[in-house]
């Protein structure tokens, strides 16, 4: 856990050599601000005339948010907070399957830094390190236009970390985490599979998901904007929705909708 309240700043260039030559191309934009609202609201003002893979990244987010409008905030130069614009060739008729390849894809990235045990996804945006929340994944759509945004805690103060939170740095038992270095490894894995999921669509991703699905086979309550649900979470479908097997033995399908484990 980071003791310390120094932090070095964003390296653009550490970024891009931490990019795969063959995919930089795809990296059509890097911003990085110290101080900001939100990254995915700047790209969603600009996605119309924007290019497909440009990055906002900020050392700091003033009004972050969630999925719901939930806050986001992290102290200046403790997390990875960026957005990506990205444009499908053709529309899609839903983000549900983008989000789960997105949490494999900062799965894989963070294997690829060394964190090879502990990693869960949490239908259907979360990623959690044995059963805290490591990340947060926000998709949202303008039109043909996707914007990608993760919120990642690297090295946060030990007085914004409680039992429901952690960062990488008590991750990797580390003082401090490089936050470059695995930006540029988010954006390869990124730059490198999105393509892959509009050839190949979610079933590339659906074995490597089951592999870390932290609801898998749990006793869960569904909260939806109509009703709340009690059942045990039987993974997802070709759709990245969730199934869950109701009180009545029924099979339930969720797009949407909030889930927790439920306490015995």
């Amino acid at each position: 856990m980071n003791m310390n309240t120094f932090f070095e700043p964003f390296s653009p260039e550490k970024i891009f050599n931490a990019i795969n030559i063959e995919y930089r191309w795809r990296l059509a934009k890097l911003e990085i601000f110290d101080v900001i609202d939100s990254t995915n609201q700047y790209l969603l003002d600009r996605a119309k005339s924007g290019s497909s893979g440009w990055v906002c990244l900020a050392e700091q987010q003033t009004a972050g948010r969630g999925r719901r409008g939930r806050a986001w905030f992290s102290a200046r130069g403790t997390s990875i907070m960026f957005s990506l614009l990205w444009r499908f060739s053709k529309e899609l008729p839903s983000v549900s399957g983008l989000s789960i390849a997105v949490g494999v894809i900062v799965t894989q990235a963070l294997k690829n830094f060394g964190v090879q045990t502990g990693i869960q996804l949490k239908w259907p945006n979360d990623i959690l390190f044995n059963g805290r929340k490591l990340a947060g994944i926000l998709l949202e759509r303008r039109g043909e236009n996707i914007i990608i945004g993760l919120g990642l805690n690297v090295n946060l103060s030990p007085l914004a970390i409680d039992i429901n939170y952690i960062d990488l740095a008590e991750v990797m038992n580390q003082p401090i985490v490089d936050r470059s270095y695995l930006t540029g490894l988010l954006l390869n894995e990124l730059l490198k599979n999105l393509p892959r999921y509009e050839v190949e669509g979610l079933s590339i991703f659906m074995d490597e998901w089951s592999q870390y699905d932290f609801l898998l086979g749990k006793e869960v309550v569904m909260h939806t904007s109509k009703k709340i649900i009690h059942g045990k979470a039987q993974g997802i479908n070709e759709h990245g929705e969730l199934l869950v097997v109701d009180d009545t033995q029924s099979m339930q399908c969720f797009c949407y909708g909030d889930v927790s484990v439920r306490c015995s």
